[in-house]
């Protein structure tokens, strides 16, 4: 694994922490407000701070950067290029969107560039990769585990030129915002079918009838908080499958190793800025010295170090494999990853809220984005016993 980087990602590097620190950060304290209020207010403010940011980065050729080998985003960089660039957008809470690289828009991007038919990529992926559109993915089930598929009971059933679609899904993201079109559905189409290749991936129109939003879950992500939808007889055009019937579980998989490796490369470049925070607090003048010369405050900066610089090995070696092997990445690895990334960043942004006091809800910090958004990553994530599970088998078969 070679550590250098290319020419190239070294001056998309430089001129994207120049970008962060003379565009975005600036208006930090003004979008963090917009970011907060936009479940309420249908993230009109956010949209009208955003805009302009998004349109001189794509000016600035720093845009769609986590495409690899795509004709239709020539910019794009393999994984392990893109590395450091997710990391850097971490800084806060929204950076990635002002790039069209946020998640989980980035990894269906990625899905549909893979496998979805050009008619497909015409009409849904490049408005997306304007970002002029959304797919939220409906995956997941209200009484049902993505970990045991034979529990999932949605149902696609062909009917002439449709599928017709029949069921409820849960923790959907996206569904409130405007430019959402669509939704990626995934189905049980074959019942008789081996367990893996019951499933299908369906791109349903959000618009069409019979597509039912349900509650929304407010207590959890700003701006866009996840919801219920229930499919009611929808009907779906055959083409509207992506890649093959039975493919479903292969890209749900793909999905899930692509928001997971960069979940924690975001996480890691928080947690890195969260540190910085943290450090600049505790030097602040305190009483007779300042507190980061106190033995716990040393320990934990000590800890958060040690954390910070070995699972970011870890995630660059994870980048690198799913390069050489063609967007495959090996299970334990991912496991050991999520294991470690997402708890450590929360506990890093943890102590920087704590040396902050109140001061760390304030608008002009990042930490009360952070705060939510790893709170939400880690109910989104696979349950430690699960991924502790992964690691051991992967050992097991060594």
């Amino acid at each position: 694994m070679d550590a250098a980087p290319s020419p190239r990602v070294s001056t998309l590097h430089t001129r994207l922490h120049r970008f962060l620190q003379t565009v975005l950060l600036p208006q930090e304290a003004a979008v963090n407000a917009a970011w907060r209020l936009a479940a309420t207010d249908g993230g009109a403010a956010l949209s009208a701070l955003l805009a302009p940011m998004q349109q001189k980065a794509q000016l600035a050729g720093l845009w769609n950067l986590f495409l690899p080998a795509s004709t239709r985003a020539p910019q794009g960089l393999s994984h392990w290029e893109y590395a450091p660039m997710i990391e850097a957008m971490g800084q806060a809470a929204w950076a990635a969107s002002v790039f069209n690289c946020a998640q989980p828009d980035a990894a269906t991007m990625q899905l549909l560039d893979s496998y979805a038919s050009e008619a497909i990529k015409d009409d849904w992926l490049d408005p997306m990769l304007r970002a002029q559109s959304r797919c939220a993915w409906a995956a997941a089930e209200p009484d049902a585990s993505l970990y045991r598929p034979d529990s999932l009971r949605t149902e696609a059933r062909r009917d002439g030129d449709a599928w017709v679609v029949h069921g409820s899904k849960t923790w959907v993201h996206g569904l409130s915002d405007a430019r959402t079109s669509g939704l990626l559905v995934l189905c049980r189409t074959d019942a008789d079918a081996a367990l893996h290749h019951q499933f299908s991936l369906l791109l349903v129109p959000r618009s069409a009838s019979g597509v039912l939003a349900g509650r929304q879950l407010h207590g959890w992500a700003a701006p866009s908080p996840p919801a219920d939808v229930r499919f009611d007889g929808v009907r779906v055009p055959l083409h509207h499958v992506i890649g093959e019937p039975g493919q479903g579980l292969d890209m749900l998989q793909m999905q899930q190793r692509l928001t997971g490796l960069h979940d924690a490369l975001w996480a890691l470049g928080a947690a890195e800025r969260a540190l910085r925070l943290l450090i600049g607090r505790l030097q602040q003048p305190a009483g007779e010295s300042p507190a980061v010369h106190h033995p716990l405050w040393q320990q934990r900066i000590a800890q958060a170090r040690i954390w910070l610089d070995t699972t970011r090995m870890l995630a660059r070696r994870c980048a690198w494999q799913l390069d050489q092997n063609d967007g495959d990445l090996p299970q334990q690895e991912l496991a050991m990853l999520q294991a470690q990334a997402l708890p450590l960043a929360l506990q890093t942004v943890q102590w920087s809220v704590l040396a902050h006091d109140a001061q760390a809800f304030d608008d002009t910090l990042p930490l009360a984005g952070w705060l939510a958004r790893l709170q939400l990553l880690q109910q989104l994530a696979p349950p430690a016993q699960v991924l502790q599970a992964h690691i051991a088998q992967g050992e097991l078969l060594r």
